[in-house]
C-alpha cells in the first residue's frame, strides 16, 4: 500500500491516503496483543478453606 501511495501524484488523494495509512498503522499497533510481553496472573497462596467445596463432609484441617 505504501508503495502505491508513494507512486501517486501529489494532491488531495495522496494526502488523504497518507493520513489513512498513518491511522491504520497506529490502530494496528494499539491492537497488537504482543506489544507487551505476556504475564502470568497473580495466584494467591492456597489455603485449607479453598478445598472445602470439594471435600463434602470431610474437614480440610483433620483427616
Amino acid at each position: 500500500m505504501r508503495t502505491r501511495i508513494e507512486a501517486m501524484p501529489p494532491g488531495k488523494a495522496r494526502t488523504a491516503a497518507e493520513a489513512w495509512i498513518s491511522w491504520a498503522a497506529d490502530t494496528v499497533e494499539s491492537l497488537d496483543p504482543l506489544e507487551t510481553p505476556p504475564q502470568f496472573p497473580d495466584i494467591p497462596e492456597p489455603r485449607a478453606d479453598d478445598l472445602k467445596p470439594f471435600l463434602g463432609h470431610w474437614s480440610p484441617y483433620d483427616p
